[in-house]
């Protein structure tokens, strides 16, 4: 698997970053997690979204899904093309998405002609682009789901979407190649104490040392954080990279089970 970030920001618009959205590519297909607003001009530097196995989008606040509006146009104007892009919601995103073609003054129907629109149950899997897509439950400010991918040869990448403090994303990140987890905030006392959804960086990397995973990408925070959160990460032993827009991460390959290579690739061409 190669997992390339497409946008690490917040919903708050960042001067350097698009918001959540990871492009995850196998031999068999790619994927794209979350498509929040400035992701759809990133993923159409790198691949055709004709190309996509699917898209997942873990929660409905708009920096996780609103630029499906923006990648629609990439479709036929009218009428249905060959292949419909599988775009997966979660429990109660058909009646959000559906209101969305009336926000942008476009018809009824007008994403169903390019999109294969459905909900996911978070209890089931998913097998898309040679693998296996697993839901796991955020504790967030709405119903919220984060992702976990398995290949055929055992690797996994743990996507945690948006999340407060989260055993559950502990126990299902345990022993994972790759988590992939928010750190929104600048200190934990950002937060509502009564309600949280979003964790800081000190938190994200706790949740990494618990389950023991092969390395942490901390994504979701806002760009005025970076340096600072890099410099504090550069001072531990943590296996621990910041997310930039357009760092590619590979996991797993035929010759190492848990190998794990961080680059860059390069946007205007198609990264595999």
């Amino acid at each position: 698997m190669r997992l390339t970030v497409l946008g690490c920001g917040p919903a708050a618009a960042q001067p350097d970053t698009a918001a959540s959205g990871l492009l995850v590519e196998t031999d068999d297909g790619a994927l794209l997690l979350d498509c929040g607003q400035g992701v759809a001009a990133q993923l159409v530097a790198r691949l055709d979204p004709g190309a996509l196995t699917a898209v997942v989008v873990g929660h409905m606040h708009a920096d996780h899904f609103i630029d499906l509006s923006a990648l629609r146009y990439r479709f036929p104007w009218a009428g249905r093309p060959e292949r419909r892009l599988p775009v997966f919601l979660p429990p109660g995103g058909i009646a959000r998405f559906g209101e969305l073609a009336a926000v942008v003054s476009e018809r009824p129907g007008f994403f169903d002609d390019a999109f294969e629109i459905a909900e996911y149950d978070p209890a089931d899997q998913l097998e898309l682009g040679g693998l296996s897509v697993a839901f796991v439950p955020g504790d967030h400010y709405v119903p919220a789901w984060g992702v976990e991918l398995t290949a055929p040869d055992g690797s996994r990448i743990v996507y945690a979407g948006d999340t407060g403090p989260n055993p559950e994303l502990v126990r299902r990140a345990s022993g994972a190649d790759l988590l992939v987890c928010e750190a929104t905030l600048a200190s934990a006392t950002e937060d509502d104490p009564a309600r949280r959804g979003h964790l800081a960086l000190e938190e994200t990397l706790e949740h990494a040392r618990s389950a023991g995973v092969g390395r942490l990408l901390v994504t979701h925070y806002p760009s005025s954080l970076r340096a600072g959160m890099e410099a504090r990460i550069a001072r531990g032993a943590e296996p621990a990279t910041v997310a930039r827009p357009g760092l590619s991460v590979s996991v797993g390959g035929a010759n190492s089970d848990a190998a794990v290579e961080v680059g860059y690739s390069r946007p205007g061409r198609p990264s595999r």
